[in-house]
């Protein structure tokens, strides 16, 4: 959940947990991916 906020700039941990401690694991690595790819077509 840390690495969470820090990769979406929360400055708060609670705000990140409040809205994404729902999530399964699968669905935070599928959103962590497409972060990942979003950035590296952008870094391209």
């Amino acid at each position: 959940m840390k690495e969470i906020q820090l990769w979406l700039g929360h400055s708060n941990y609670n705000t990140t947990a409040n809205i994404y401690a729902h999530l399964d694991t699968k669905r935070l690595i599928e959103g962590a991916d497409t972060i990942a790819t979003a950035f590296a077509s952008v870094s391209t």
